[in-house]
C-alpha cells in the first residue's frame, strides 16, 4: 500500500511537515535522534528504536492499513520486550495462569492490554495473533481493554503470546479477579447486545409504522398494509423474546418471592400489547401495537443499561486498587536478582524496587532511602521520605532511588487488598432508603394494577374499542422505574465520587445518616493527631561553650545529621531541620541514643542519661519525653516533642461548625494531653480518660438527646463506639477491626475528607429528593392523561423511559461533581445541646 494513502493524522506529508513528531506514536523526536522508517521511498521519522521496530513490523506484515484506520496515535513502544519475555516465561508451565479450561486442550485466556484505544488497535491485535499456530480465536474489547484468546498451550507458549502483544506496542497484564471480570464482561456484553437488538428492532418497526400511519390518511393497499404488519411482527418477535426477556424473568422471580416489583407492570404491558397485537393481526381486525412494544423495550433497556454500566464502574474501583500492585517483583536471592510473579513472594523475602516502580507488597525499607508517592492510594500529592525501618505500602511508587525492602504482608493481607474488600462490600449492601423505595414501589405497583383494572372496566362501558390501548397506556406510563432508581442511582454515583476523593464507602445507607449528622465525635490519638512526633520547643543551654556559635538552628542541624542514621520514630521529627550536614562514625547505643561526628566534632543525642548523666531531669511539661544533644562539654540543647496534628484538623472544625456540626473530642488520654490538642484545634467540648465503654456511653447520651452522631476513630478500642454511632469513619492507619466497623474510610492523610464526605452526603440527599419529586410529579401528571385515553401506548412508553433516564442522568451529576451547591437551608438546625463532661 502506498504511504500517500495513509490517514492525514499519520500521513507522510504530515510527517514531513512536522519532522519533530514520531510517525508511529506522535511523540516529539529527540534532537539527537536520527531514526527513520523507509516506506515507498519516503523517510518517516520515529522517536526511538522501539517505535521503529513496531512500524517496520507492521509494514513487513502487510498491516499498513492500521495507519489508515486508527483514531489516535499509537502507544509508545517499550524497549524491554526481552526482559518482559523472560518474566512471562515463568508462566509457561503454570497451568493456573492459562485461563479457563475449555476441554480438548483448549483454554480461554483473558489479558488486560495497555494502549488499546480504537477499532484499529483491535484489528492490529487480531491480525498479529490469529495467524499464529495454536491460537484459534481473538476478541478485543476496546472499551475495557481486555483481550480474550482461545488457544492451545501445546502449540504456542504463553510467553510467546505476551511477546507478540508487546512487540506490537500493547503491553499485556495478567487479569486480577478473573472470574469477577469475566462475569462483568459477560453481563455488559449481554446488556449491550439486548440493547442493540431492541434499538435495531425499534428503528425498523417505527419505519414500517410511518407507512401504516400515513396509509390511514393517504390510503394504502391491503397487500402493502398486510406486508408491513407481517414484517413488523417478525421484527418485534426477537425484541420481545430476547431483549425483553429480563423483564419477564424479573417479574416471575418477584412473584415467586411474594413481591411485586416494577417488572410486573412492565412485563404485563409488553405481554398484553404483543399478544393482543398478534391476535388482531391474525384475525384481521383491530389495531396492532408493535411499534409501542419495541419502543417500550428499547427505552427501558437503555435506562437499565446505563444503570448497569454505572454499577460496573463502581465495582471496578476495587479492581483499580488491586492493579496498583505490579505483576512482577525483583527478588534478591544472594548476589543475584530474579524476576518472580507477585504471587510467588513470601513474607520475609528481600525485594529490590527501582525508581519509578511500585512497591509490590507491604513491608519496610531494609537498605537505601528514597521518597514514596502514595497519591494513587491516598490522594496525597506530596512525596513522603522513607529510610531504613520505615514502613511502605504495596502499590505506592518509588520516586527517587533504588531501595531494598523486606516483605511483611502479601496477597489478601496487604493494605490494598483490605481496602478492595471493604470497597466491594458496598456493592452488596443497600441503604435503608433503598429498601423504603422498594417497598413503596411494591405498593405503587399494586395501586397501578388496580387503576388499570378500574380503567378497563370504565372504558368497557364507554367504548370497548378503547379498552386495550387505554389499559396499556396506564400500565406503561405508571411503571415505577424512576421511583425505584431514585435511591440506588444516586448512591452509586456518590460512591464513585467519594472513591475519587480518597474515601471508601463501605455502607451505602451511611450517607443518609451522614447528611443528617449534627454532632461529630473524634478520637484524639491517631485521629486528630498524626501519630508522629514533631518538635515543639528547642531549649539551649547558655552555659555550653558552643551555644552562641551554633544557636538553635545549628543545634537542629547537628541533631538532624545524627538522627538520619536512626530508625527510631522520634528521629522523624528532625528531618529537614537546619542546613544539611553529614554525620560520620555514627554508632547506636542500645536504648539510649546515638553518637557520631559532625564537622569533626563528637556529639551524642538521645536520652538524658546518655548525653548528660546526673544533669537536668525531665519536667512535667515534657511528658512526651525530650531528646538531648550534647558532647563532652555538656548538654547543648533539649528538644521537646509533641504529637503532630493531622493535616486539615483546624480547617475541619471550622468547616463542620459552618454546617451545623458541633465537634467533640472523646479520648482515653489524660485530660492535660487532650486539652493541649483541643486548644490547638479550637474544640470546646472535651472528654478525657474515657474507656471504650465510656465512649459508647457518651455517644448513647448524645443520641438520647436527639442528635445524629458521626464518630471518627482509628483504634481497636474505637471499634464498639464506631459501630454504635449513627455513622462512623476511620482515618489512614486504622486497625482492621476499626475499618470493619466503619461506614466510610479515609485513605488520605488529611482530615479534609471528613468535611468533603459531609458535603457530598448532603448533595446526595438533595439529588435523591429531586429524583423522588420528579418520579412522583411525573406519575401524578401522566397517569390522568393515560386514564382519560389521551396518551397512546407509544407516548406512554416514551414518557416512562425518559423519566427513568432523567433520574439516572441526574444522579450521574454527583459522580462528575457538578451538582448545585448545598445552601445553608439544607444544613441541620437542631440545637447542639449542652456538652457532656467526662
Amino acid at each position: 500500500m502506498a504511504v500517500a494513502a495513509l490517514s492525514s493524522s499519520a500521513s507522510p506529508a504530515a510527517s514531513a511537515a512536522a519532522p519533530d513528531l514520531c510517525f508511529h506514536c506522535g511523540e516529539p523526536c529527540p534532537p539527537a535522534t536520527r531514526l527513520f522508517v523507509e516506506r515507498d521511498e519516503q523517510r518517516l521519522p520515529v522517536c526511538c528504536a522501539g517505535c521503529q521496530a513496531v512500524s517496520e513490523l507492521i509494514f513487513s506484515s502487510g498491516l499498513a492499513r492500521y495507519y489508515r484506520f486508527r483514531e489516535g496515535q499509537a502507544r509508545t513502544a517499550d524497549l524491554d520486550v526481552d526482559e518482559l519475555l523472560d518474566a512471562w516465561s515463568r508462566c509457561d508451565e503454570r497451568r493456573a495462569l492459562w485461563g479457563r479450561d475449555l476441554g480438548g486442550g483448549r483454554f480461554d485466556l483473558l489479558l488486560q492490554t495497555e494502549g488499546v484505544r480504537c477499532a484499529a488497535c483491535s484489528w492490529l491485535i487480531r491480525s498479529r495473533l490469529e495467524p499464529r499456530d495454536g491460537i484459534e480465536r481473538v476478541q478485543v474489547d476496546v472499551g475495557s481493554g481486555y483481550t480474550r484468546i482461545t488457544w492451545r498451550p501445546e502449540r504456542i507458549r504463553l510467553s510467546e503470546i505476551a511477546a507478540t502483544l508487546a512487540r506490537s506496542g500493547y503491553r499485556p497484564h495478567l487479569p486480577l479477579a478473573e472470574d469477577e471480570e469475566r462475569g462483568r464482561l459477560r453481563e455488559r456484553r449481554d446488556a449491550l447486545l439486548r440493547l442493540g437488538v431492541a434499538g435495531l428492532g425499534m428503528m425498523q418497526v417505527m419505519m414500517y409504522a410511518v407507512g401504516l400511519y400515513a396509509g390511514e390518511s393517504l390510503g394504502i393497499s391491503a397487500g402493502a398494509e398486510r406486508f408491513l404488519e407481517w414484517t413488523s411482527l417478525l421484527v418485534t418477535l426477537p425484541v420481545v423474546l430476547y431483549a425483553g426477556r429480563p423483564f419477564f424473568e424479573g417479574a416471575v422471580a418477584g412473584l415467586q418471592m411474594g413481591r411485586m416489583g416494577m417488572d410486573v407492570p412492565v412485563s404485563l404491558a409488553i405481554g398484553i400489547a404483543f399478544v393482543s397485537s398478534c391476535v388482531n393481526f391474525f384475525r384481521g381486525a383491530g389495531e396492532v401495537y408493535f411499534d409501542s412494544v419495541v419502543m417500550f423495550v428499547f427505552f427501558l433497556s437503555a435506562a437499565r443499561t446505563v444503570q448497569l454500566l454505572q454499577r460496573h464502574r463502581n465495582l471496578q474501583g476495587g479492581a483499580a486498587l488491586a492493579r496498583l500492585l505490579p505483576e512482577w517483583a525483583q527478588r534478591v536471592d544472594g548476589d543475584r536478582l530474579e524476576t518472580v510473579l507477585l504471587g510467588d513472594l513470601r513474607e520475609g523475602d528481600r525485594v529490590r524496587v527501582t525508581p519509578g516502580g511500585p512497591f509490590p507488597a507491604d513491608g519496610h525499607i531494609l537498605e537505601g532511602r528514597t521518597r514514596v508517592d502514595e497519591a494513587l492510594l491516598t490522594g496525597e500529592s506530596c512525596w513522603l521520605e522513607r529510610v531504613p525501618g520505615d514502613a511502605v505500602v504495596g502499590g505506592s511508587l518509588n520516586r527517587d532511588h533504588s531501595v531494598d525492602m523486606v516483605v511483611s504482608a502479601i496477597g489478601q493481607d496487604t493494605t490494598v487488598s483490605a481496602l478492595g474488600r471493604l470497597l466491594l462490600q458496598a456493592g452488596g449492601r443497600e441503604g435503608r432508603g433503598a429498601g423504603l423505595a422498594e417497598r413503596t414501589a411494591g405498593f405503587f405497583v399494586a395501586a397501578v394494577l388496580t387503576i388499570a383494572v378500574l380503567t378497563g372496566l370504565a372504558w368497557w362501558s364507554i367504548d370497548p374499542t378503547r379498552v386495550l390501548p387505554t389499559v396499556l397506556a396506564v400500565l406503561v406510563v405508571s411503571c415505577p422505574c424512576a421511583l425505584s432508581l431514585a435511591f440506588p442511582a444516586a448512591l452509586a454515583a456518590a460512591g464513585r465520587r467519594l472513591l475519587r476523593d480518597g474515601i471508601l464507602l463501605t455502607r451505602a445507607d451511611s450517607l443518609e445518616a451522614l447528611a443528617a449528622a449534627d454532632r461529630a465525635v473524634f478520637d484524639k490519638t491517631g485521629t486528630l493527631t498524626a501519630g508522629r512526633p514533631e518538635l515543639a520547643r528547642v531549649t539551649l543551654n547558655p552555659d555550653h561553650p558552643m551555644a552562641e556559635t551554633l544557636g538553635e538552628h545549628g543545634a537542629r542541624a547537628v541533631a538532624a545529621a545524627l538522627e538520619t542514621h536512626s530508625a527510631h520514630p522520634l528521629a522523624r521529627a528532625f528531618r529537614g531541620s537546619g542546613a544539611p550536614l553529614e554525620a560520620v562514625d555514627v554508632q547506636a547505643i542500645e536504648h539510649r541514643g546515638l553518637q557520631g561526628r559532625v564537622d569533626g566534632q563528637a556529639w551524642r543525642i538521645g536520652s538524658a542519661a546518655l548525653v548528660c548523666p546526673g544533669g537536668p531531669t525531665v519536667d512535667e511539661a515534657d511528658a512526651a519525653g525530650p531528646v538531648w544533644l550534647g558532647n563532652d562539654a555538656g548538654w547543648l540543647a533539649r528538644f521537646s516533642m509533641r504529637d503532630g496534628l493531622r493535616e486539615g484538623g483546624g480547617r475541619l472544625v471550622e468547616r463542620l461548625a459552618d454546617r451545623g456540626l458541633r465537634v467533640t473530642v472523646a479520648s482515653g488520654d489524660t485530660l492535660d494531653a487532650v486539652c493541649r490538642v483541643a486548644k490547638r484545634l479550637g474544640i470546646q467540648d472535651i472528654h478525657a480518660e474515657l474507656s471504650p465503654e465510656g465512649k459508647m456511653a457518651l455517644v448513647r447520651a448524645l443520641q438520647g438527646q436527639g442528635h445524629t452522631v458521626l464518630m471518627v476513630g482509628d483504634g481497636v478500642n474505637d471499634g464498639p463506639v464506631l459501630a454504635a454511632a449513627d455513622v462512623s469513619m476511620t482515618v489512614p492507619g486504622a486497625t482492621e477491626l476499626a475499618n470493619s466497623a466503619a461506614d466510610l474510610i479515609l485513605t488520605g492523610a488529611s482530615l479534609d475528607g471528613v468535611g468533603a464526605a459531609v458535603d457530598l452526603a448532603r448533595e446526595t440527599r438533595r439529588v435523591v429528593r429531586q429524583n423522588l419529586a420528579w418520579a412522583v410529579a411525573y406519575n401524578l401528571l401522566a397517569l390522568p392523561l393515560a386514564v382519560s385515553g389521551q396518551l397512546a401506548p407509544w407516548m406512554a412508553a416514551l414518557g416512562m423511559s425518559a423519566s427513568s433516564l432523567l433520574v439516572v442522568l441526574n444522579s450521574a451529576r454527583l459522580a462528575r461533581g457538578c451538582t448545585l451547591a448545598v445552601t445553608a437551608v439544607d444544613a441541620p438546625v437542631k440545637d447542639a445541646g449542652q456538652a457532656v463532661r467526662a
